[in-house]
């Protein structure tokens, strides 16, 4: 008989790294495409280009999606790093700012360019018109 406590909350899945299924529960979020797409801010910029930097506060068009303490991801597109990175929201000091803290140190040769997203990796997204 399965463990209730491995299915409130989401549906189980295989981790790749553990090949355990306990405690990793898919989450399923639905809406519509243009709800999807509002999880995301792109031409995301910065003063200047991070640099082993701690923290880096992000331009965008609206911070609304962010709440402090969350998880955000960033992705570059110019020199220097074009991976997406985890970081926490630490502050959003107005309505077209976000500061990201990154440990460890995020370090990228860009300042324009970046897709800040709240898109999580253990979440399902299923978009219905």
């Amino acid at each position: 008989m399965a463990n209730l406590t491995e299915i409130i909350g989401g549906q189980p899945f295989e981790s790749g790294a553990t090949g355990n299924k306990k405690n990793n529960l898919l989450e399923f979020w639905r809406g519509t495409q243009a709800q999807y797409d509002a999880l995301k801010q792109t031409s995301a910029t910065t003063s200047g280009n991070p640099s082993s930097a701690a923290t880096v506060d992000f331009t965008v068009t609206s911070s609304t999606i962010f709440t402090v303490g969350e998880a955000v991801y960033v992705t570059g597109s110019g020199a220097g790093n074009t991976t997406r990175t985890a970081g926490t929201v630490s502050s959003i000091p107005d309505s077209t700012s976000v500061v990201v803290a990154f440990s460890p140190v995020y370090t990228s040769g860009a300042a324009s360019g970046y897709q800040l997203d709240i898109y999580d990796p253990k979440t399902l997204y299923i978009i219905a018109t």
